[in-house]
């Protein structure tokens, strides 16, 4: 019979075969979330035998990962600030990099207790608004986004992470206008930001996998920073700091943008790899 030791090792042959990276890691991952097990127990007990229903699906898991399926979507769930969100096609997968733009709000604003008001423009899974949730507990926000089916997510996440109360996500298109930017004191964003003429340097596991309208913004990429860049420059009177995430080499002309837009004190945070990330400013 078919232990979970004899599953492992086949799923992390298949997946080579399919030049998988990672392939250990990806196939302990699904083989845990197949059997319904952690990774540690799959680690830890070899031994156990599978029913031929497990074996079956587990192998059906490790099929789509060999077709390039990102493996969270796979599982339907990605971490993302030490904190484990629910991900869909309806979604962008929570990604390393954008944790600089939490890095970036939280050095502006190092004092937790703070209570403040933030809004996110575009807010998908709802992980960038909900892991500031997580480190402000005294403060609330609003997550909009076009989708309804990534605002479902955003607020299961929300609920599963005991911060629903304080989160209100908003169906709502920005080419339409946005909530009283008046009312918040942050505002974060990671729109849309490849170039349509870049997407054939997208992975397969993106292009293919992720929603277009969450990857795409036009010939040049900036088209929705053009948009958002727009109504921030319309506000008056208004005291607020704002952080957007961008794509590679856009931070020098999202920073001008900013500028133009009339925003002041300017500032680009590098993500891990040195690349600027986010562009931070104040109104």
């Amino acid at each position: 019979m078919t232990t979970v030791g004899d599953v492992l090792k086949e799923s992390i042959q298949s997946l080579q075969l399919a030049d998988i990276d990672r392939a250990h890691l990806d196939a302990r991952l699904i083989v845990a979330h197949g059997l319904q097990m952690t990774p540690q127990q799959v680690f830890g007990h070899p031994e156990k035998q599978l029913k031929n229903c497990d074996l079956a699906f587990v192998r059906k898991l490790v099929a789509r990962r060999s077709q390039y399926e990102p493996v969270a979507l796979i599982i339907g769930e990605k971490e993302f600030w030490s904190l484990l969100f629910k991900v869909t096609a309806a979604t962008l997968i929570p990604r390393p990099d954008s944790e600089t733009l939490i890095e970036a709000v939280l050095s502006h604003h190092p004092d937790r207790k703070l209570s403040t008001r933030i809004l996110d423009l575009g807010t998908g899974s709802g992980c960038l608004l909900l892991a500031l949730l997580h480190e402000y507990q005294n403060s609330t926000g609003v997550g909009i986004d076009f989708s309804e089916d990534a605002l479902k997510i955003a607020r299961f996440n929300g609920e599963n992470l005991g911060i629903g109360e304080r989160a209100e996500f908003i169906h709502l298109d920005w080419n339409n206008g946005v909530p009283s930017l008046e009312n918040f004191d942050i505002i974060i964003s990671n729109p849309p930001y490849v170039a349509e003429k870049d997407m054939e340097k997208l992975l397969d596991n993106v292009v293919n996998y992720e929603p277009y309208s969450a990857l795409f913004a036009g010939l040049d990429g900036l088209r929705e920073y053009k948009t958002i860049f727009s109504l921030l420059a319309k506000t008056k009177n208004m005291k607020c700091d704002v952080f957007f995430e961008v794509g590679l080499n856009q931070a020098d002309v999202v920073s001008k943008m900013l500028k133009n837009a009339g925003l002041r004190d300017i500032f680009i945070y590098p993500d891990l790899a040195g690349i600027g990330r986010c562009v931070a400013a104040k109104m």
